[in-house]
């Protein structure tokens, strides 16, 4: 009698890997744009630009299984409206909690040249992973872009006046008029 023989081992099963354009349904979330001075400044200074975005998560299902994606911002691409562009890896902070004094420049901020209304908008570039069922974070080759909603910012001049008094006590003189 002839041994019987074992059933070859199945072959592994393999999947491709997964991509940008397979996690489509998976949106990040907006950005917020804010400037310093809120929504006006003066020409020839440091406008302060800031994104709001941050590392977030995003859930649902791919191929019938509960996923999470995970979005966390690479970089920012400002547009500042008078032509003006610039990319940079950080989002930007708030003078104060940079430490510094109003119109100081960051490292997200711009001078307009000109006096006008200009619409600025970021665009910000996030890194993505996912995750199956709870299990460990797989990064995805590529980045995925979302845009903030754009501001308008008012750009005025400024005429200086120096005064040889204190302008609180002295209303009517000529330099305080």
């Amino acid at each position: 009698r002839t041994p019987v023989q074992p059933a070859p081992a199945p072959a592994p099963v393999t999947y491709a890997p997964i991509t940008l354009a397979d996690l489509a349904n998976f949106v990040p979330q907006s950005a917020s744009l804010t400037s310093q001075p809120r929504g006006w400044t003066v020409v020839n200074l440091n406008t302060n630009f800031i994104a709001g975005a941050s590392t977030h998560v995003v859930g649902g299902s791919l191929f019938g299984r509960s996923t999470e994606v995970r979005f966390t911002p690479h970089g920012y691409d400002w547009n500042y409206g008078d032509g003006g562009a610039q990319t940079t890896s950080v989002s930007g902070a708030r003078w104060d909690a940079l430490g510094l004094r109003e119109f100081s420049p960051t490292a997200t901020s711009h001078i307009y040249g000109s006096e006008g209304s200009f619409t600025t908008s970021v665009s910000v570039r996030y890194g993505v992973e996912y995750r199956l069922g709870g299990g460990g974070w797989i990064s995805v080759s590529g980045e995925v872009s979302s845009s903030a909603i754009t501001t308008v910012v008012i750009v005025q001049g400024a005429d200086t006046v120096l005064a040889a008094r204190d302008c609180i006590s002295s209303r009517n003189t000529q330099s305080c008029n």
